[in-house]
């Protein structure tokens, strides 16, 4: 079987300081995989890079058996002006990313402030451009996902809750017709209903066949929904364990901290 998505020794960072280093994950078609660690390790960075935002520095990316990265030299901006991206072809492409269905909905609000919900959602759709593989969504199915969008169809997003807006972005994503979705901290800062609602929306996802990658610090949400933990720390996966290893949060503390992981 073809992993749906692979990571051959990938290395990457924000020149000129590394983050994370040859880090090796395999996800195949249908799992739902977690990632947990400390704030501040690399998680972020990893999943940017994963979906091309960051450029690696070394390593491949191999999504749905075909490597989306290109063997290249590692560029550096060495002015604070001049435009690297505009004279030299990136080794990895976001836009072509997310054509071929991995779909990253990244932490915190990046959505348009001054645009609607319904005009968010009718532009998400353009990233799945050309492909026709993968799980299609509605904004049926998205207002039965999130009922609260559907209530505010016509509010601007900078007058949302960031819960809402946390929707929005995961709406987005759903209309992209994604192959594989990850989601960054999807629960980071809300209220306990809305991060309730929120987690019931997600687990809903999984069972309708959104391969899933997650990370998150909530230990029961994860273990809920996953079917395998990477614990991360200090840019490295320094453990995995299955859905029956998982432990609560205070035993995976003291895994990452209290104690030599073997």
């Amino acid at each position: 079987m073809t992993a749906l998505l692979e990571l051959r020794q990938l290395s990457g960072g924000y020149s000129p300081i590394q983050i994370f280093q040859n880090v090796d994950l395999v996800v195949q078609p249908g799992e739902t995989v977690g990632f947990f660690g400390p704030n501040g390790h690399g998680k972020t960075t990893l999943m940017k890079t994963i979906s091309g935002v960051l450029e690696p520095w070394s390593g491949d990316v191999i999504f749905e058996g075909r490597r989306i990265n290109r063997e290249a030299p590692r560029g550096s901006r060495r002015f604070r002006n001049f435009n690297y991206d505009a004279v030299t072809r990136r080794r990895m492409d976001p836009k072509a990313v997310a054509r071929a269905g991995l779909i990253h909905v990244a932490q915190g609000n990046l959505l348009f402030p001054e645009m609607t919900v319904d005009e968010v959602l009718s532009i998400a759709p353009m990233a799945a451009a050309g492909r026709e593989k993968g799980n299609r969504f509605g904004l049926t199915s998205i207002h039965s996902l999130f009922p609260r969008l559907a209530e505010r169809r016509g509010h601007k997003i900078r007058f949302l809750s960031g819960g809402e807006r946390q929707m929005v972005s995961i709406a987005a994503g759903l209309l992209a017709v994604p192959r594989l979705l990850i989601l960054d901290e999807p629960t980071l800062g809300l209220s306990p209903k809305l991060r309730l609602e929120l987690c019931q929306s997600i687990r809903a996802i999984k069972d309708m066949g959104v391969p899933l990658i997650v990370i998150d610090q909530d230990v029961a949400f994860l273990s809920a929904l996953i079917d395998r933990l990477h614990l991360f720390d200090h840019g490295r996966i320094a453990r995995v364990l299955g859905k029956a290893e998982i432990p609560d949060h205070d035993t995976l503390m003291s895994m990452l901290f209290g104690a030599a992981i073997t």
